[in-house]
């Protein structure tokens, strides 16, 4: 965990995803932070869910290709993370799950 952790300091990630990880952590849900998949990164992999972070556009291709790699590409956006509560996201992390 210590390792995932070390994966989204201050200089290499969004606060939004920093939020994020803590909810995970805290809620003791097990997941891999900046993953590398076909050159691609995602946010967070939590079994076969690949959930990014988005302060952009979200890219089809990268979607497609996740797909095909048997992942499920979910999206949240930096705004969604700001303004729901911890227990909130925890709610829709959980059912996404």
């Amino acid at each position: 965990m210590r390792k995932q952790q070390e994966k989204l300091k201050k200089s290499n990630s969004t606060k939004a995803e920093r939020r994020f990880m803590e909810i995970l952590k805290n809620s003791h849900i097990p997941f891999k932070a900046k993953v590398r998949i076909k050159n691609r990164e995602v946010d967070f992999l939590i079994g076969k869910n690949s959930i990014d972070i988005d302060g952009h556009q979200q890219d089809g291709k990268k979607n497609e290709m996740l797909a095909k790699e048997g992942l499920i590409p979910i999206h949240f956006s930096n705004q969604e993370i700001k303004n729901f509560t911890d227990s909130q996201l925890l709610t829709k992390i959980k059912q996404l799950l």
